[in-house]
């Protein structure tokens, strides 16, 4: 009767031990399990956001404002043009290099109609606004007539005006007169370039 007793006693025994152990066991696996999970949750949010850094790289980077505009023909520049003396596709190109301003092609066929030329006052432009989207028109003219008759020894110059097409306010800018060649002209605007992109700027 003891010696069951005693069976008894250490098969109860056993089994309280055995399910201890499995309870720490299971315990760590699950312990082990959510610890993983969290580790790999966090690698994968850790990776994510790299991925997102990578991908927009110009979140921080300042939007710019771009300017658009046109320059109008030259109001005198048709016995100019003849003779193949435009200043106008210098003052494009130039502005062109600037990141900020936009010089869209001269609008021939939305224009079609509209007098444009001639233009060297904002009292003239609301026919060309009304058919063109931009923030600015850029006027131009040769400061005189072209002198075909004393064209070796005729003086050269021009003038600029910046027209707002939203409010018609209207500034004189670069200019330049008593030049000994055309070819000063272009190399005056190039030089000159900065100060109109700042009175374009100015105006806005």
């Amino acid at each position: 009767m003891l010696i069951n007793k005693i069976k008894y006693f250490q098969i109860i025994l056993f089994l309280s031990l055995w399910t201890i152990i499995g309870c720490n066991s299971t315990d760590k696996k699950e312990q082990t399990g959510t610890e993983e999970k969290e580790a790999n949750t966090e690698s994968t949010f850790n990776d994510s956001s790299n991925i997102e850094s990578e991908k927009s790289p110009l979140k921080d980077t300042t939007i710019i404002d771009t300017l658009e505009l046109i320059v109008v023909q030259c109001a005198n520049g048709y016995e100019y043009a003849m003779h193949n003396y435009d200043f106008n596709p210098v003052i494009e190109t130039e502005l062109n290099k600037f990141e900020n301003i936009k010089v869209k092609p001269f609008p021939y066929k939305a224009l079609m109609g509209v007098a444009y030329q001639g233009v060297f006052d904002k009292k003239y432009c609301p026919p060309i606004i009304e058919k063109v989207d931009v923030d600015f028109l850029i006027l131009t003219r040769f400061d005189k007539r072209y002198d075909e008759l004393n064209s070796t020894k005729m003086k050269w110059g021009y003038e600029l005006r910046i027209v707002n097409s939203k409010t018609l306010e209207q500034i004189n800018t670069i200019s330049a007169y008593n030049l000994n060649d055309y070819v000063e002209i272009e190399k005056h605007i190039k030089e000159n370039i900065k100060t109109l992109k700042t009175d374009i700027e100015k105006l806005k």
